[in-house]
């Protein structure tokens, strides 16, 4: 009830008193059949020693104290009266009586004073640590908050940023960068893309901190194949605790203690994922699974615009039934590869091939049948050709190859390649099997010296000459 501090200084000082007293009655004693006059004198110093323990043992001892007090030193007083037969200290025990009822009332009306106080003061301290805990649980939330709403408002800015006109390769950079920069703690970023023809991941671009190994799972570990499978995101907080995976990584691989991966998914299918890892165990949060969910949607979006951008770009300057380019791309390129020859005085060859009596076969076997005779004659020249070179259908039944660094001697090599595989190639038409052959003509810009335009007309020049003596022939100018 009362401060500890108090207590212990009026409990010390009575202590010293006591101890002086006791002193002072032992000498009393001791002399008491010489000198009773001394003890005497004494008496009134243990009066007053009585009196003050009275007073002071409601702070000291609380509740009742001062009634223990008085008994003792009622006790005490008595002993003291009949042992000298001065019985006037009796007096002295109804002084200390009526001390010690004035002291019982006067300290009932404190402690409930100092109860009430107490209690207010409790209450307060209580009211103080909640508003703290709550000042301290806003101050976090509001934290959280901001940061969220950095990172969304990022995100938002990254957003514009795909949206912009991009190629898929700088997609591919910028989301790794994305995540990498969004999601601290990650020692690599890796954006996975499904080849559609193997169905197959392959990597198309990472992000990683220096001293870390180089990326040897082009085609994505057992984590990938997982997201790649389920098409659900996956958070691996330890890969050696986990049941799922019975991880075993390549020698020299990078070392990850934990990932989160999420699949794109466009138009209902997964077109790739992205994925994070980092060295430390449980780096990621759902709220980072949750942001970078968040990111793969705006990269799924990109993605797709881009390859829509890229599938409309190549409608425009592609022939829609071979895939080869269409006569005005191709005029441009040979524009282009002409002067790029002259320039850096490099050969370069123009083969021209028309198929013979393609008409026949239409007339014959119907339209369809000449859409599948391009279509295989189209692959047996992809086949035959590399990167590099340029093909495109020129007419209805003509194709023209731009070959740079391309001298007359391999152009001509190559191109009966290309007819000595048409010509061998059986062609099944109506459940009939025939076979279809094809001229050419080959020129070369060194040894022709002329522009582009009069590079094509001495190809086609070689092309009708083929024709005429006799079909399925190349002809060399």
């Amino acid at each position: 009830m009362y401060p500890l501090k108090h207590k212990i200084s009026i409990g010390a000082f009575l202590i010293a008193a006591a101890l002086l007293l006791g002193v002072l009655i032992f000498h009393a004693l001791s002399d008491f059949p010489n000198d009773e006059r001394f003890f005497y004198q004494v008496a009134p110093y243990l009066f007053a020693l009585c009196a003050a323990v009275i007073i002071t043992a409601p702070i000291i001892l609380e509740a009742n104290g001062h009634w223990l007090t008085f008994f003792i030193s009622a006790v005490l007083v008595s002993i003291f009266s009949l042992g000298t037969g001065r019985h006037i200290y009796i007096f002295q025990t109804l002084v200390l009586l009526g001390l010690c009822i004035v002291v019982n009332t006067f300290s009932k009306k404190e402690i409930a004073l100092l109860s009430r106080k107490s209690s207010a003061i409790e209450r307060i301290e209580e009211s103080t640590n909640m508003l703290e805990s709550e000042r301290i649980r806003t101050e976090n939330l509001n934290d959280a908050l901001s940061e969220r709403l950095t990172r969304y408002r990022s995100l938002r800015e990254i957003g514009e940023t795909f949206s912009a006109g991009l190629s898929l390769q700088e997609i591919g950079q910028l989301a790794v960068d994305t995540a990498y920069n969004a999601i601290p703690g990650s020692d690599a970023a890796l954006l996975f893309m499904v080849d559609e023809k193997k169905m197959r991941l392959e990597l198309m671009a990472s992000r990683k901190k220096s001293d870390l190994p180089k990326i040897k799972s082009k085609n994505g570990d057992i984590f990938d194949q997982w997201v790649f499978k389920e098409r659900q995101p996956l958070n691996v907080s330890d890969i050696n605790s986990d049941f799922r995976f019975d991880y075993k990584p390549l020698p020299g691989e990078r070392e990850f203690g934990s990932l989160i991966s999420v699949p794109l998914i466009s138009q209902f299918r997964i077109v790739g994922l992205l994925r994070l890892n980092s060295k430390e165990k449980n780096a990621y949060s759902f709220d980072d699974l949750r942001l970078l969910d968040f990111t793969s949607d705006l990269v799924s979006s990109a993605v797709n615009n881009a390859r829509l951008y890229d599938r409309t770009r190549e409608l425009s300057v592609k022939d829609s039934l071979t895939g080869f380019y269409i006569h005005r791309y191709l005029k441009e390129r040979l524009a282009e590869e002409t002067e790029q020859a002259k320039v850096q005085h490099q050969p370069l060859s123009i083969v021209v091939m028309d198929i013979d009596h393609f008409k026949d076969y239409n007339d014959r076997y119907g339209h369809s049948a000449g859409d599948k005779v391009l279509l295989e004659i189209s692959d047996i020249i992809r086949d035959n050709t590399k990167s590099g070179y340029v093909v495109a259908r020129y007419g209805g039944e003509e194709f023209v190859m731009i070959l740079p660094n391309t001298d007359k001697e391999r152009a001509q090599a190559l191109t009966e390649s290309i007819r000595e595989g048409i010509s061998s190639h059986p062609f099944i038409l109506r459940r009939q099997e025939t076979h279809v052959t094809i001229s050419a003509g080959v020129v070369s810009y060194i040894e022709e010296m002329k522009d582009s335009e009069g590079l094509l007309k001495a190809a086609d020049f070689h092309l009708y000459r083929a024709k005429k003596e006799g079909r399925n022939k190349v002809c060399v100018g």
